[in-house]
């Protein structure tokens, strides 16, 4: 479904992303076992919680 975006949003939705990113290169070591043995689900349940232990670790608040 393509929606119609203006260009603020597009903006914050990078800069999440970036946050995103970066916060990932500091845990990415602890996931890597679940990517590599091809466990799907235990390697999105697990990217999930360490991401929002990492943001909240970081700013201090879940990034929405």
């Amino acid at each position: 479904m393509i929606r119609n975006i203006t260009d603020e949003q597009a903006r914050h939705m990078v800069d999440i992303l970036k946050k995103k990113s970066e916060l990932i290169k500091n845990f990415y070591h602890k996931i890597e076992k679940y990517r590599l043995s091809g466990d799907e689900q235990a390697y999105k349940r697990k990217l999930r919680e360490l991401l929002e232990k990492e943001e909240i670790k970081v700013y201090g608040k879940k990034i929405e």
